[in-house]
């Protein structure tokens, strides 16, 4: 398989690698036979950083260019133009990329608000302000996309701690619930009860996102059996529902966050206060 002009690897390799290595494997193809000075940026530059993402990355490696006023499409890259503006950039492995603030507002800017949040909240995370945020986006020369892009930068939260628990944040938002507390311990007689992503206080409910990971991933079972797993978490979601002031509790997969899942069809069935007119997840 061709990954750039003059580079090559075997189909097998290319289909055993994750597809984070895949993209970064383009990244190195693409830059051995380009000229200096370009970036690797936006969701090039999520993979060189490592943040999360979900479902494929683009076919092309994302490049900006700092000497071009039009974005090019060429059959290994996409540049992006920047000239006249600086960009914020730092080295991973001798690579120029953008640093984790432009990288984080490229993606507001650039792609679906599912895909955004994910990527503000982890930024957020790793120690990015939200005012640094705010000041690169006021920054840009177009307007277009920046007031979506500010409505994320308000709504990200550091204290999410996976793409499904952003999403699932994201989505409180669009059905207009009241602010959750985010990673709420539950205590009794010294010790926690139960962690949980969000708890309404108000409602009473507990919402917590299942990535349903622990159940088909080996490594994450701690040398349990997939039973063993569902039955720890039957458990564990009985003595939540067991607590002083919790009467519901809902569970929620990738398939009901996504645009277009029942999400807020099983909110509303927990006790909080979804409209009956919103049966799906609304879109990005």
């Amino acid at each position: 398989m061709r990954l750039g002009y003059g580079v090559v690897t075997t189909a097998v390799d290319f289909e055993e690698a994750s597809e984070a290595s895949r993209h970064r494997a383009k990244v190195d193809a693409v830059l051995s036979r380009s000229r200096a000075g370009l970036i690797v940026s936006h969701e090039s530059a999520v993979v060189m950083h490592d943040l999360p993402w979900f479902g494929p990355l683009p076919d092309r490696v994302v490049l900006t260019d700092p000497t071009r006023e039009r974005s090019q499409r060429l059959r290994f890259a996409d540049k992006v133009p920047a000239r006249g503006r600086s960009v914020p950039t730092v080295e991973i492995d001798g690579i120029a990329t953008t640093d984790l603030v432009t990288t984080a507002v490229d993606i507001a800017l650039r792609s679906d608000r599912g895909h955004a949040i994910v990527v503000l909240d982890a930024v957020l995370r790793r120690g990015a302000r939200r005012e640094d945020l705010i000041a690169e986006l006021e920054r840009r020369p177009t307007r277009r996309g920046a007031a979506r892009a500010a409505r994320l930068i308000g709504i990200a939260d550091a204290r999410t701690e996976s793409p499904g628990e952003s999403l699932t944040n994201l989505l409180f938002h669009d059905l207009g619930l009241p602010a959750p507390i985010l990673q709420q311990e539950f205590r009794a007689h010294g010790g926690v009860v139960a962690r949980v992503d969000f708890w309404f206080p108000d409602q009473g409910v507990v919402v917590e996102f299942d990535g349903l990971f622990k159940y088909r991933d080996r490594s994450m079972r701690g040398g349990r059996s997939a039973e063993d797993v569902v039955v720890d978490e039957k458990l564990r979601e009985d003595a939540v529902r067991a607590i002083p002031g919790v009467e519901g509790v809902a569970r929620v997969t990738w398939r009901d966050v996504l645009p277009g899942g029942s999400a807020p069809t099983e909110l509303r069935r927990a006790g909080l206060p979804v409209s009956h007119a919103v049966r799906r997840t609304p879109p990005w």
